[in-house]
């Protein structure tokens, strides 16, 4: 997938993103005096909506990304001349595959997501985690394959084997999501925690507090912090919201977003 026109979000950024704006800045500078391809982490969708909007302001760089399957969410990206046409092995990205005893045991997204994090690899070396229903796979840096196969022994209590498979074998995503329309008051975040999962504003202001909400897997405990977006919620317990528009007001001028849903 490329954008080069279709940016979504807005120029609105907040303080705590302007590394990841430096850090991308330098690379388009990078592609475009030295004139080749230049690779970038595993981005998650709000990364990816700030690179889209950087890299308007260059008309002869675009920007591809690939995350091993279609419609991934955390993808890396290659910025290029506008003749590159990348292949998908310049992403070096890997699929890996977890044996479990299936028979006894049941692994959850929290749990493959823990371990990977806890062998010490950074959330930007891999990217989404998949599953039929039963089967898991991730995607990963290709270098950090048998760093990874070696370091990963267990998910949660259970003993597993880290296996590289070829993208011939993926597995077939078994989404849980939902597509929703809601109003809310206000693009605060606790405002939408509240809305989205039925829940009153102080207990979603709480959860929030104590630490229990991520913008884009980073712990905020600010309850008014303003949602735009491609801003992924996740709320420890309840699930995860996606914001993928915000359509408008409303007559009585509440906001109308159309949100993804994950509840637990």
């Amino acid at each position: 997938m490329e954008n080069k026109n279709g940016v979504v979000g807005g120029g609105y950024f907040r303080p705590e993103e302007k590394p990841f704006i430096d850090k991308m800045s330098d690379i388009l500078l990078k592609a475009q005096t030295m004139y080749t391809p230049q690779l970038t982490d595993f981005l998650n969708l709000r990364e990816q909506t700030i690179l889209n909007n950087l890299i308007n302001k260059y008309d002869d760089l675009f920007v591809h990304y690939f995350g091993g399957y279609h419609n991934a969410e955390r993808v890396r990206g290659i910025i290029a001349p506008d003749y590159f046409v990348p292949q998908e092995s310049d992403y070096q990205v890997s699929v890996l595959e977890i044996r479990y005893p299936e028979k006894f045991a049941n692994l959850h997204h929290g749990q493959i997501l823990g371990s990977l994090t806890g062998s010490g690899v950074d959330r930007d070396r891999f990217g989404d985690i998949i599953t039929d229903g039963q089967n898991w796979q991730f995607f990963m840096f290709k270098s950090m394959v048998p760093f990874i196969e070696e370091q990963v022994k267990k998910v949660g209590p259970f003993k597993v084997h880290i296996l590289e498979k070829n993208f011939k074998d993926l597995l077939l995503p078994k989404d849980d999501s939902t597509d929703e329309t809601v109003s809310v008051q206000s693009l605060r975040l606790d405002t939408i925690v509240a809305t989205v999962y039925d829940m009153s504003r102080q207990n979603a202001k709480t959860l929030v507090e104590h630490g229990q909400v991520q913008i884009n897997w980073a712990v905020n405990k600010n309850a008014s912090s303003f949602i735009t977006i491609t801003d992924t919620l996740s709320v420890r317990g309840f699930g995860r919201i996606r914001i993928n528009d915000i359509l408008g007001r409303t007559r009585n001028s509440k906001y109308l977003l159309s949100v993804n849903v994950i509840k637990k």
